[in-house]
């Protein structure tokens, strides 16, 4: 019983230790011999726990990244559930309804997204930000299909143009955790600017 337990001290000590590296240096910066120095282990003791610097950053982030895009993905597929003339006036509160559990979601992991956002791997975040992305310009397209059942004169726009306005959702995101924006403003933002999108939407959807 001792034995685990010091195991898994070990174990959550080399985790807040790669947290702090990460932060500080990066995740290419990053030293498995200074975050063992840290935790007060050798580095063969991490690889004890860890494959390397991948799996590490990996078990530190992999819950929360996969949390939001499980949430987000599942409020999307709940949006596509209603008739359309539901989410014609349901595009009216959305903003006001997830745009607060989005903000609240990061921040209560702050950390955990200043890695994912801002201390990864170029690669790592463009793919998580490119499958965010993805959800959003499917649900647009299920959206401008379903306007257009309605009889409304939707605008004619492509797939770039979708791609450029989806990706723009989490690049302000991405602006709030890099620049250490406070939570509340980070809401108060994030309310003004889904209005402002919400507004062009409307006028794209013909609406």
């Amino acid at each position: 019983m001792g034995t685990q337990g010091n195991g898994n001290d070990t174990r959550l000590a080399i985790l807040e230790a790669g947290k702090q590296e990460f932060l500080k240096y990066g995740y290419e910066g990053a030293s498995l011999r200074r975050i063992a120095k840290e935790a007060c282990v050798t580095t063969g003791a991490i690889y004890g726990y860890f494959p390397g610097k991948e799996a590490l950053f990996e078990e530190l982030t992999g819950d929360a990244a996969e949390g939001l895009m499980e949430k987000y993905r599942a409020m999307h597929e709940e949006f596509a559930a209603l008739p359309p003339e539901k989410q014609a006036e349901a595009l009216d509160v959305i903003s006001d309804d997830n745009v607060p559990w989005m903000v609240n979601y990061v921040y209560d992991r702050f950390d955990l997204f200043k890695l994912i956002f801002c201390k990864s791997s170029k690669e790592y975040c463009d793919s998580y930000l490119g499958e965010l992305t993805e959800i959003e310009e499917a649900s647009t397209w299920e959206f401008v299909e379903a306007m257009k059942k309605l009889g409304h004169d939707v605008m004619e726009i492509d797939s770039t143009i979708i791609h450029i306005l989806a990706r723009s959702f989490f690049q302000q995101l991405w602006e709030f955790v890099a620049h250490d924006v406070p939570r509340e403003k980070a809401l108060s933002y994030g309310l003004v600017l889904g209005t402002f999108q919400h507004a062009g939407w409307k006028k794209i959807m013909g609406l």
